[in-house]
């Protein structure tokens, strides 16, 4: 099924949406992972009104929201310049990072991923990146699945802590 989504920046008027989205996804996502009462702390504090306005506003990096006609944002994701880090302290100008992808539970399978991601995709390519790096979480079989279909092929392991749980997460990188 083809999504009757409309892809289009984020605007302050989707804030509440992004966070109930965050919330639904990462909940089905993620629940069998990280215990759920960590899970909503680190939610809060991850996805926070001001937080989300912040991202809303960030010139560096690029948030896009799935409207859809009746249910409103079903979806988002944003990207940007990969962060430094201690295993890369001096990412490649031309690499951008998908920071977040994320579609509620009841629109998987509509291929509004597919569309966020080709959107985000564009948007980033139009800023000048070439290739993108793409964490997941180890376990998630559904979202590793999602990026190699994609193209995006596993070329780095790491470990992160996620809601008080530290995590095997793999890297996937991609030509845009």
């Amino acid at each position: 099924m083809h999504p009757t989504v409309d892809v289009r920046p984020a605007t302050f008027r989707d804030v509440p949406g992004i966070r109930r989205v965050a919330h639904d996804a990462y909940h089905a996502a993620y629940g069998d992972l990280v215990d759920a009462d960590a899970l909503d702390a680190q939610l809060d504090e991850w996805y926070s009104e001001d937080g989300v306005e912040n991202r809303v506003l960030r010139d560096a990096s690029t948030l896009l929201v799935a409207d859809h006609p009746t249910d409103g944002v079903v979806g988002y994701a944003s990207g940007g310049p990969t962060p430094t880090s201690e295993s890369d302290p001096d990412p490649a100008p031309e690499q951008a990072t998908l920071y977040t992808c994320y579609v509620h539970p009841d629109h998987w399978g509509d291929r509004v991923g597919h569309a966020l991601l080709t959107a985000i995709e564009d948007a980033l390519c139009d800023r000048g990146f070439e290739r993108m790096v793409v964490p997941v979480l180890a376990a998630n079989d559904r979202a590793r699945a999602f990026y190699a279909d994609h193209g995006y092929t596993h070329t780095d392991d790491d470990t992160i802590t996620f809601a008080g749980t530290t995590l095997d997460e793999a890297i996937h990188t991609g030509d845009l």
